[in-house]
């Protein structure tokens, strides 16, 4: 055999053998990017809303704080209740615009903020369990309990802290009566 030949014959066998697990790799990484795209699709629809319901809680809350304090500080307490009927209409619609808008970059946001964690975190085999997992009847009927399990989980704290609660909070009221009555408050004018 010619030795030129060989060498382009060893060259071309090497360069394929060299590039199948490289195509391998490729296409593992595909699929695992394509796992990671699916979960957090998954994700985004399973707590999209929610995450947006809490965001515009936190810009709606001191908008309500500022304002309140507002209201009590420069409207005759005759007036209030009309004011604060028309402040509730802007809030409304400001809650509305702005949970429009959060909920819309939350289903943009999420592949772009998730597919890299769950990419460098999880790998394939842990992203198709959980995939597997999220799309089970079983997850479905564990999610449908969420509600009622944490209703019950909350109760059964709040029964159990109730008396120190209200030990606690009439504590921080009679120390409260004291220091407003000490500075000439509401019931100890000076």
């Amino acid at each position: 055999m010619n030795p030129i030949l060989n060498r382009i014959s060893i060259a071309t066998l090497f360069v394929a053998a060299c590039a199948l697990p490289l195509g391998a790799a490729a296409q593992n990484s595909d699929n695992k990017r394509a796992l990671a795209v699916k979960l957090a699709q998954i994700q985004q629809k399973n707590d999209g809303d929610a995450m947006a319901e809490q965001l515009t809680a936190s810009a709606v809350q001191p908008l309500i704080a500022d304002w309140s304090q507002k209201l009590d500080d420069s409207v005759p307490p005759a007036k209030q209740k009309d004011v604060r009927d028309k402040l509730d209409q802007e809030l409304k619609k400001f809650s509305e615009s702005t949970f429009k808008t959060i909920q819309g970059q939350t289903s943009k946001g999420a592949e772009a903020a998730l597919v890299p964690i769950f990419m460098e975190k999880l790998s394939e085999d842990e992203l198709k369990t959980i995939i597997a997992y999220l799309e089970s009847s079983a997850a479905a009927k564990f999610q449908s309990l969420g509600p009622d399990a944490t209703n019950a989980w909350a109760k059964k704290v709040i029964d159990a802290t109730r008396p120190s609660v209200k030990s606690g909070a009439d504590s921080f009221n009679a120390a409260a009566a004291k220091i407003v009555g000490a500075s000439g408050g509401a019931n100890g004018k000076k």
